[in-house]
C-alpha cells in the first residue's frame, strides 16, 4: 500500500459491500436516503441526471425514484469497489437508464458523462478531500445541481479513526478510516459566487437507530466502531459524534 491510498478502506471491507448489496436486493428503505429523495423533491425540478459518487450497487435509487416525481431519473452511480458496481450492473440490468463503473470522487471528471445532477450519500467525509469534487463542479456548467450526505459543523475537521483493536502499526498512517467535517463557509468558498446552497437537518428515526448493527458485528464487536449508533438524540460511530447534514444545492441562473 502507498500512502496515497492509505485512506482506501474500503476494498478491505468486503462485508459492508454485502451489506449494500443485501439492502438493494431487500428493497431496505435506508433514512437517508428518504431524507435526500425529499429534499430534492422539495427543492429541485425537472429531469434529473445523476451521477453518484461511492454509489454502492445502487441501493439509494429506487428509494429516489418513488419519492421524487417532478421529472424522471437517469443514473449512473460510481464506486471504487468493483464488486458493488457488478451487483449495481446486474440487478438494473434491464434498465437502459442506469448504469454504473468503477471510478472514484477524487477524479470526478474521469467519469463525467454529462449529467446535471451530483450526488453523493456517506461518502464524502469518509475520501481525503472533496476538493476536486467542489471545484469540477465550479468549474462544469452543465452541473446545475448537487445533493449531498456529508458531515456539516463549524469548522473543518479531519479524523481519522484507526480500525483495529489491538493492532497499532503505523497508526493513523494505514488501517484508518477518515470522519471529515466540512463548514458551510467552505462549501462557499469552494464552490463559488455560482451556487446557492441549504443545509438541512438529516432524516433520521433514532428509534430504528439505537438498533442498528450490522452482521460483522457478531463476529468482531469493535467492527461496530464503524457504524452508526445513537447516543441521545445524536448520531455517533464509536467515539466520534457525526453531525450528518444534507445539503441541496443549485446553480444560480
Amino acid at each position: 500500500m502507498t500512502a496515497s491510498d492509505a485512506w482506501n478502506y474500503f476494498h478491505r471491507d468486503p462485508a459492508y459491500a454485502g451489506v449494500l448489496a443485501d439492502r438493494l436486493r431487500n428493497g431496505v428503505d435506508m433514512d437517508s436516503a428518504v431524507g435526500l429523495a425529499q429534499a430534492m423533491q422539495a427543492k429541485l425540478s425537472g429531469d434529473l441526471s445523476i451521477l453518484d459518487f461511492g454509489s454502492g450497487p445502487g441501493h439509494y435509487l429506487p428509494v429516489l425514484r418513488r419519492i421524487y416525481d417532478r421529472g424522471s431519473i437517469a443514473y449512473r452511480g460510481v464506486d471504487i469497489v468493483e464488486a458493488s458496481v457488478e451487483t449495481g450492473n446486474a440487478y438494473f440490468a434491464d434498465d437502459p437508464d442506469v448504469s454504473f463503473e468503477v471510478g472514484s470522487v477524487l477524479t470526478p471528471a474521469d467519469s463525467y458523462r454529462g449529467e446535471n445532477v451530483m450526488f453523493s450519500a456517506n461518502t464524502l467525509p469518509h475520501v481525503p478531500t472533496i476538493e476536486p469534487l467542489l471545484v469540477f463542479m465550479r468549474e462544469t456548467p452543465g452541473i446545475t445541481a448537487f445533493a449531498f450526505r456529508m458531515l456539516i459543523g463549524q469548522e473543518c475537521v479531519e479524523i481519522r479513526k484507526h480500525l483495529s483493536e489491538g493492532e497499532f502499526g503505523g497508526l493513523f498512517e494505514a488501517g484508518y478510516q477518515h470522519n471529515n467535517i466540512y463548514s458551510a463557509r467552505y462549501l462557499s468558498h469552494a464552490l463559488g459566487d455560482a451556487w446557492s446552497f441549504d443545509i438541512l437537518d438529516d432524516h433520521v428515526d433514532l428509534a430504528r437507530l439505537k438498533h442498528h448493527s450490522v452482521p460483522a458485528q457478531a463476529a468482531d464487536p469493535f467492527y461496530g466502531n464503524r457504524v452508526s449508533r445513537a447516543v441521545g438524540d445524536l448520531t455517533f460511530k464509536g467515539d466520534v459524534y457525526m453531525p450528518w447534514k444534507l445539503v441541496v444545492g443549485t446553480r444560480k441562473a
